[in-house]
């Protein structure tokens, strides 16, 4: 007798609601545009929890930030990162330039985000990325929001620069002064340290000993921190503790990537003097200059030292030898210097056994010491090349360049070429003058004048030698 069994219909299943969350975001941090910010964060909060296939995921605002760039954007970066975690489904946006500015960063973020099951909704222009259409309209709509940028930025520079020809200077925050609507005004505490600065710097004092001896009386920076030689630099070579302003030194090239640019006379440059108190004199400023460029070997530009490479210091506080480096060394001195530490012979300490030992046939430089750290917490010593790697490399050299050479394996080979039972780096210095490498292959160059060529190879990886570090 044939067995019938019976197969219930399948009930439809309901539809999983979809997690939405909505961003926004102002450029400007004002009271009417906190005012914005809040209606709209008020508004998608009703609107999802109103939608009954909708599940509320919260709403991201960013405060203050352009849009230009999506880095310094921490509720758009967590807002990401809860779209890769599965915690939204759908984005919800007022425009395309509450999202992004940037044509660029727009499209590989909606990208990424519909690349993982993501889809945004811009409601202005009712786009959709999910949308055959959506990035065709995505691109030429970013289009048009980054120029709108760009062309508020130009407005915004005419602005400034219209200022600054009319004597308007634009203020930051600088030690010895407050802002105060606008205005810098004096900070007396702060204002004698700064002229007694100056004043020890034109009595002899290094930008260095300055450092020290300040630390030393427990006066702390604007930010509260230490001093430093280069904080010292900076004051000294700031001329609005004159009372005068040198305006546009720095610019920015380009609004979308915010980069700021020294003025080295792509733009001019306007002074204005008496733009706010001054807290020492032009003369103790020009002389101090004027030291500083004598001193430190560097010249003096509209009215100012440039700022030096290297600040040394005499007294108890002068390093022997090399270590203190004039600020503008001859040819001489640098091909001494390099030859000092160059050479194995007149290096004063090395580090590893092979230091200054293998050459690269390549480039000529030495192969470099490099540690090589794994995830137990052991690490490994190799040779690499870093010029031949970096350099050569990149411009798609057709010659070897040397592997990485594990610091235990041509030990082993450098005993197995001098017949020694254990490496010992005497009796290596005692019989080699060096080792070239070319490629994988390497030469031993004996005193009397005798080469012998090895192939290196790698040895097994679970054989390595471990070190604790």
């Amino acid at each position: 007798m044939r067995k019938i069994s019976k197969i219930e219909p399948r009930l439809p299943s309901v539809p999983k609601r979809k997690k939405v969350a909505a961003y926004a975001r102002v450029s400007m941090e004002s009271e009417r545009l906190m005012h914005s910010i809040s209606a709209q964060v008020s508004y998608y909060s009703s609107l999802i929890q109103s939608h009954p296939e909708w599940e509320y995921a919260g709403v991201y605002a960013d405060y203050g930030i352009s849009g230009t760039g999506t880095a310094k954007r921490s509720e758009f970066q967590r807002m990401l990162a809860d779209c890769e975690s599965g915690k939204i489904n759908i984005v919800l946006c007022k425009s395309i330039s509450r999202f992004a500015r940037n044509t660029v960063d727009l499209l590989e973020t909606v990208r990424h985000l519909k690349s993982i099951g993501v889809e945004v909704r811009f409601e202005k222009e009712n786009i959709s990325s999910m949308s055959g259409d959506g990035e065709l309209m995505l691109s030429i709509l970013a289009s048009f929001a980054q120029e709108e940028s760009r062309s508020i930025s130009e407005n915004c520079k005419w602005g400034i620069r219209k200022g600054f020809q009319n004597g308007v200077a634009r203020f930051s925050l600088l030690y010895g002064y407050r802002i105060v609507n606008g205005n810098l005004v004096i900070e007396n505490s702060e204002a004698e340290i700064v002229r007694l600065i100056f004043q020890q710097f034109l009595g002899g004092d290094s930008c260095y000993i300055i450092a020290v001896k300040l630390n030393e009386m427990g006066v702390k920076s604007y930010y509260g921190k230490q001093w430093s030689g280069g904080v010292i630099s900076g004051i000294l070579r700031q001329e609005k503790y004159t009372g005068n302003s040198l305006m546009q030194k720095y610019f920015v090239e380009d609004c979308i990537t915010h980069k700021e640019q020294k003025n080295k006379g792509e733009l001019p440059m306007y002074y204005a003097e008496n733009t706010h108190p001054a807290i020492i004199s032009q003369d103790t400023f020009n002389k101090a200059q004027q030291e500083f460029a004598t001193r430190y070997g560097v010249k003096i530009k509209n009215g100012t030292a440039e700022k030096a490479g290297f600040m040394y210091h005499y007294g108890e506080y002068e390093k022997p030898d090399f270590s203190v480096r004039k600020a503008q060394w001859s040819e001489e001195q640098r091909k001494r210097h390099s030859e000092i530490y160059q050479s194995r012979e007149t290096m004063k300490f090395l580090h590893h056994d092979l230091s200054l030992f293998i050459k690269c046939e390549v480039c000529g430089r030495n192969l470099t010491g490099q540690y090589r750290t794994f995830a137990d917490g052991s690490r490994e010593l190799r040779w690499v090349c870093f010029k031949h790697n970096k350099e050569l490399h990149q411009e798609k050299n057709s010659l070897p360049r040397p592997p990485a050479m594990r610091d235990d394996a041509l030990k082993s080979l450098i005993a197995e070429v001098l017949e020694m039972e254990q490496f010992n780096a005497e009796i290596m210095c005692e019989n080699l003058s060096q080792i070239t490498a070319y490629g994988d292959m390497l030469t031993f160059h004996f005193h009397n004048g005798r080469k012998v060529q090895r192939k290196y190879i790698p040895p097994k990886r679970g054989y390595r030698r471990k070190e604790k570090i």
